[in-house]
Formats: structure tokens, sequence, C-alpha cells
């Protein structure tokens, strides 16, 4: 079983106790926390880069070429010169974008082939499912390299080639869960009521899904990060001088004996958000998973007294 696949077991029968507040269980847990203030700070950080980075990233200055560390190059410079603080900020811009456009892609596919191959079944299903499976068997990235070498390179080129190459795996598990949904009673109940299949999904089914479906995004982000910038790495992704954590490492592995820093600052920085997106999902899955809330504090308080109260005789 994969990790995305158990993770959705675990959520797919989630609930959030009415008297529990959601942010105070999230805030709670620290690890979720650190994630999140990592997240929000470096996606404030790209959005502010203009301002936060004074300098042009792609201008370049052959005299101060491989600085070290400085108070006007508080990370040093490249080997044509170039700002590496600027270029990290402005590279966040990107990196982390075609992070959240490719994870928001491989939502609305997924969810939407999902839903339509667990609703309508038989003939939809069946294609849908062997299209998936198709995919699937296939090396992910050898299809990634064939999709992205036949649309070229770009932003959106990259972001259909990660939506394409990881699809099926959401489609696969939010069938399964559509299967499970549609047939509890309140579904049955619309349908005896007149409802169409249509309303069904959007009404009844698609809401039990948006849990679950969002604990994997958050999850998968930081995959869709490392997808991102290994395509980079390997000369698929945004053309030069364009700023991108994955073509900076690819352009600073040959200074690697001179200017190690140059591989160090974007490696730190897609590890240090891979790692931040891991420990936000972790939190989200913790906070809807019931067998962790049972354990939550004053969970289990409320839990012993309604255990007292069932055992107080009737007035």
């Amino acid at each position: 079983m994969s990790t995305s696949e158990a993770v959705l077991r675990q959520t797919a029968d989630a609930f959030v106790p009415q008297g529990e507040p959601v942010l105070r269980r999230f805030v709670r847990d620290p690890s979720a926390m650190i994630g999140l203030v990592i997240a929000t700070v470096a996606v404030l950080a790209a959005l502010l880069a203009p301002w936060l980075a004074s300098r042009d990233p792609t201008a370049t200055d052959f005299q101060n070429r491989f600085a070290s560390p400085s108070r006007s190059h508080p990370m040093g410079t490249d080997n044509l010169g170039r700002d590496e603080f600027s270029r990290i900020l402005h590279g966040a811009r990107l990196s982390l974008g075609m992070a959240v456009a490719g994870t928001v892609g491989i939502s609305v596919v997924g969810i939407t082939l999902g839903l339509v191959a667990g609703m309508y079944g038989r003939l939809v299903e069946t294609l849908i499912m062997r299209v998936a499976d198709v995919f699937l068997a296939l090396p992910t990235l050898i299809l990634a390299l064939v999709v992205v070498g036949l649309l070229g390179q770009g932003l959106r080129n990259l972001i259909i080639t990660i939506v394409l190459v990881q699809w099926p795996g959401y489609a696969r598990i939010v069938r399964g869960m559509t299967l499970k949904v549609r047939e509890r009673d309140f579904v049955e109940a619309a349908r005896a009521a007149g409802a169409s299949r249509l309303r069904i999904v959007l009404r009844h089914v698609a809401p039990n899904l948006v849990g679950p479906v969002v604990v994997l995004s958050t999850l998968d982000m930081g995959r869709v990060l490392l997808a991102v910038s290994g395509l980079s790495f390997l000369g698929f992704g945004i053309s030069p001088p364009t700023p991108e954590w994955g073509a900076m490492l690819a352009d600073a592995k040959i200074f690697l004996d001179r200017a190690p820093q140059l591989l160090a600052w974007p490696g730190m920085s897609i590890t240090t958000m891979v790692l931040a997106f891991n420990l936000a999902g972790d939190g989200l899955r913790d906070l809807l998973d019931p067998h962790t809330m049972d354990r939550a504090p004053g969970r289990e308080v409320r839990r012993r007294g309604d255990r007292v109260r069932a055992m107080a005789p009737a007035a």
C-alpha cells in the first residue's frame, strides 16, 4: 500500500468533534505549528521578494564573482556575480508557485475523474481506471521526461507534466472513497428523494472527501516541489537566467569544489520547504484522524465523563 493510500484510509471516515475547536487542537501540535510557521514565512518572503531583495537577481557583476557572504551580499554571489540572496527569494516565487499550482491541478483532475469513475461506474469507471493503471505502471521519472520532452521547456509545460504524471494516484483514491460514501444512508435518501446524480455528487459526496483530500494535497506538496526542482535540475524547467531552486542547483554543481555554498542555499531551501509541508500535513492528518482525536487533550476527560454518566443509575 502506498503512503498516499495509507493516509487516505486513515482519514476517510474522519470527523471533528463539535466541542473541540479545530484551530486549538492544531495549535497544540508543536511540529504542525513549526511546519505552518516555516511555510508561512517562506510564502511571505516569496511574495515580498522585490522589496526584501534590493538587488536584481539576474544582474551580473563579473568583478565580484564567488564573493563570500557579507552585508551587501548576505549569501554571497554566484559564478556570474549575481546576488545569491536575491536569487533564492525570487526563486521561491517560482518554485513554491509551481508546487502549489501543480498540486491544485493534480487535485482537480484526480478528484474529478475519481468522482466520475466512482459515481457512474461500469464502462466509464473501467475506462478511467485502466488509463490510470497504464500511467501508474510507467516509471514516474521516465514518463515525466517523455512528456516534458514532447511539450518543451516552460512554466506551463512543466506544470502540465506534473499533473499528467501524478493525477492517477488521486483518481484511484478518490474513486475508492466515492464508492464507500455513495452507499451511505444520506446518499440513498437523496437518491430516493429524486435528486440528480450531479446534485448528489456536489451536495453529498464531494463535501465528505474534502478533509482527506486536503491532507493528501498538503502531504504531496513537498513531493511536487521535489518533482519540479528535479525536472529543473535536469534542464527541463525554466530557461536561464530566471532564478529557480532546481535550476540553481544545476548551475552550481560544477562549482562544488570552489563554492559549495552555491549548492547549499537552494538545497537547504528545498529541504526546509519539503519538511515544512510534511509537518503541516502530518498535523492535519492527526487533526482529522479519529484514532488520534481520542488521545487529544480534553477528549479523554469527556470520554471518562460519558462513561461515568452511562454507569450512573437513571433518575
